[in-house]
């Protein structure tokens, strides 16, 4: 008979059921052999636990196991109070939030858009908004939820996938700024900087946040009701994107047309890379650093300082454009009046290689040979994706293996780069998989599980034998075969003195996985982090609900065979 989703079904009591039904299996019993080929015919001979989870949803009538999940999360959205669900859609416009959840939420309760005109706001109901604001017209300046933010800022960073949010967000604005909403509302997001709402608007910035479906029409109004055109954040995040500069042309232009443009060259205005530079020269430094010459040459004619330095590493552009193999840009800024640098030494080795110039550098290098001991042309050949480059200090004599000051490889600068092409090219010339170096003291491997990198995870996974990213990557077929080999892996520390039950992947059935093999291998439970967080703690401070369970059981069992020993 189909089981149903009801009141008293929970998903940690399904896990147990799945755990005592895989226990009987492979105990012989026949009743639990012939529930599972009822429910699912073509089931392993030899099933795992992710394999009776998978029955159970299909007693469920649902596909899978994430699909029962679903089902029962739908299910409690429907037990929670509306004042919890539309907190939920209100905090999922920054970081913290759970936009995954929000999108579920609002998809599933259309009705939570007549629970607050933020909410109004967040789903574009431009109907309930104008009846809210009949109401009380004092509303569209109340703060609201976790985030405590207008509901034009709601407007401005909320991303919720309904149609009605990019069709209303104009005319749901100027509603909101016609009953007295603030155009310049900002937020500190807690490092000193100012989010207002023309760069929620815009987005962009570190980690890409995607601008708002209608962010031309919103800038535009937002200026023309009083926005500050010169809005250093917006500035910031678009100039690390791309090489583009119409959000560039816009904020110039309606500077212009408040007579404000002096702004953007003057020394008074809080710096963007928080020394005393004005916001044209910030803006090329990161110009000249990405090679994005559209973006260079508009700053260049807009005030830009050609002989001017880097915020970050206090480089002239010019020498920079060079080291870096920017030929064009070199180009451009000597157009612009830049004084050519003339490079010697090491700089000319490093811009030697950067320009693929062999002859070059292979003088240079006769002439100083110590030009090879530094680590430069493949630690940015490698950021870069460049092989050719990679070749050509290898050629030279450089060892794939060179090491920065701090460690750092040119494998490391690549698995943070995603410089897939570069990593491939140092692997087959030999560099070493897991050594750790760098600012973080990272394997590559650990750079590819923090950036999510699944590309790179898969070039490096399979030679490597770093447990914890194995572990946090999910890579287990390789953890158990690398913990067959040394078992005393299962508890080794990392840097930060984890062990890799503390690295458990984000997907629950492969953290429970992973805990199993661990466990199997000699993991001890007991080790806990230096902060005093235990194995068990930390799993169920994420959720992984198995894993933890099974940690506990291992903690109960290793407890009970010390006292029988004592």
């Amino acid at each position: 008979m189909r089981r149903t989703v009801a009141r008293g079904t929970n998903i940690d009591t399904l896990r147990k059921d799945a755990k005592r039904w895989l226990k009987a299996i492979r105990g012989g019993d026949a009743a639990a052999l012939a529930r599972l080929r009822d429910a699912w015919p073509k089931a392993p001979a030899a099933p795992a636990l992710r394999d009776i989870q998978h029955a159970i949803a299909l007693e469920f009538g649902l596909t899978g196991w994430m699909s029962l999940k679903q089902a029962i999360a739908d299910r409690d959205d429907a037990a929670r109070s509306p004042d919890d669900l539309a907190g939920v859609l209100l905090r999922a416009a920054w970081d913290g939030g759970d936009p995954s959840a929000a999108a579920r939420i609002a998809l599933r309760h259309p009705e939570l858009a007549r629970h607050s005109l933020h909410n109004a706001v967040v789903y574009g109901d431009l109907a309930e908004a104008r009846r809210r604001l009949a109401a009380d017209p004092g509303a569209a300046t109340a703060k609201r939820g976790s985030l405590d933010w207008e509901p034009l800022q709601y407007l401005a960073y909320s991303r919720l996938p309904l149609p009605a949010v990019a069709d209303t967000a104009r005319d749901l604005a100027g509603l909101l700024l016609d009953h007295g909403a603030d155009p310049n509302a900002a937020f500190d997001d807690g490092w000193g900087n100012m989010f207002s709402v023309l760069t929620g608007v815009i987005g962009l910035g570190e980690g890409i946040r995607p601008p708002h479906p209608r962010a031309p029409d919103l800038a535009a109004l937002l200026v023309d009701r009083g926005a500050d055109p010169f809005d250093p954040q917006a500035l910031y995040n678009d100039s690390i994107v791309g090489d583009d500069t119409r959000w560039l042309d816009f904020l110039w232009r309606r500077s212009v047309e408040r007579g404000a443009e002096g702004r953007w060259t003057s020394l008074e205005e809080k710096s963007l890379g928080g020394g005393r530079m004005s916001a044209v020269d910030y803006l090329l430094g990161n110009a000249v650093s990405h090679d994005h010459l559209a973006r260079a040459e508009w700053l260049l004619r807009h005030g830009g300082n050609p002989g001017g330095r880097n915020s970050y590493s206090k480089q002239p552009h010019h020498v920079i454009a060079q080291l870096h193999g920017f030929t064009e840009m070199a180009s451009l800024l000597e157009r612009h009046g830049a004084d050519p640098a003339r490079l010697t030494g090491q700089p000319a080795f490093l811009a030697a290689c950067m320009q693929r110039d062999e002859a070059g550098a292979r003088r240079l290098a006769a002439a100083n040979p110590g030009c090879l001991d530094d680590p430069a042309p493949l630690l940015l050949g490698a950021a870069r994706d460049r092989p050719d480059i990679i070749h050509l200090a290898l050629d030279l004599g450089m060892p794939v293996d060179l090491e920065g000051p701090n460690g750092q490889r040119a494998l490391h600068s690549a698995a943070h780069a995603g410089a897939l092409a570069a990593a491939a090219a140092l692997i087959a010339a030999g560099a070493d998989i897991d050594r750790r170096g760098g600012n973080y003291n990272a394997t590559p491997l650990g750079h590819g599980v923090f950036w999510k990198n699944q590309a790179m995870i898969d070039l490096i996974a399979p030679l490597s034998r770093d447990v914890h990213g194995l572990t946090a990557s999910a890579r287990l077929d390789r953890l158990g075969a690398v913990l067959a080999v040394e078992p005393a892996l299962a508890n080794a520390l990392d840097p930060a003195g984890r062990t890799p039950l503390l690295m458990l992947p984000d997907d629950e059935d492969a953290a429970a996985d992973a805990v199993a093999i661990l466990l199997e291998q000699g993991a001890d439970p007991l080790i806990a982090a230096p902060d005093g967080e235990t194995p068990e703690q930390a799993a169920s401070r994420r959720g992984l609900d198995e894993a933890a369970e099974l940690i506990k059981e291992a903690v109960a069992s290793q407890l009970q065979r010390e006292r029988g020993l004592s």
